[in-house]
């Protein structure tokens, strides 16, 4: 990789984690309609979808940085009530509205333009989760963005997070949740370094 690249990627990471709101919805708007995130279209193996069917419990789901939307496409209707898709980008949300559309899908479910950082759920929630999306929020922000949405799940509510790499710098994500919270299920693939974890605040459940 060359300079001019190098310092391409760094520039797009500060833009993804510390620009403006407006700043970070231009760039992700650019990058779907340009089709760098079409890999996403497939969940694939690892997925998180097999954690939030299971805790469900026929509630209310919340996908923060959903993207084109996959795993909420590919979730069992019978498992949930209803299904809000939440992410900053216009251009995945659109893009999600019309596969859920085209795979009739459409039924009980919401997509919201929104920054994860400020983004107010409209109800509780049984399951809360981030498909690789919480490495886009600072680090030290990731603590009382979880303390806020706790504040939305139903009793028995859970989060679940699917890390996509825990190796190295980044294991630091998986004990952050590990230290803080109560941690209900994890599986961590030491091959591929991919971790589902599903876990609750302290002193619930």
């Amino acid at each position: 990789m060359n300079l001019k690249s190098k310092a391409k990627n760094v520039y797009r990471m500060l833009v993804q984690k510390y620009g403006s709101e407006h700043a970070k919805r231009h760039l992700w708007n650019d990058e779907f309609a340009a089709g760098k995130w079409n890999c996403l279209d497939a969940s694939g193996g690892e997925s998180i979808r097999y954690f939030v069917e299971k805790y469900a419990n026929q509630g209310a789901i919340l996908d923060l940085g959903c993207g084109s939307g996959t795993t909420g496409i590919e979730l069992n209707p019978a498992t949930y009530s209803f299904y809000t898709g939440v992410d900053i980008s216009d251009e995945a949300i659109n893009k999600a509205k019309i596969r859920a559309f085209e795979v009739n899908a459409a039924g009980r479910r919401e997509y919201c333009v929104a920054d994860i950082l400020s983004y107010t759920p409209g109800s509780n929630c049984s399951v809360i989760f981030f498909g690789d999306s919480i490495y886009y929020v600072p680090f030290r922000r990731i603590l009382p963005m979880l303390s806020r949405y706790a504040k939305h799940l139903s009793p028995d509510g859970v989060f679940a997070v699917r890390l996509f790499d825990v190796s190295g710098k980044r294991r630091r994500f998986l004990r952050l949740i590990e230290d803080n919270f109560l941690v209900i299920e994890k599986q961590l693939n030491e091959t591929t370094h991919v971790c589902n974890i599903v876990f609750r605040p302290n002193g619930r459940g």
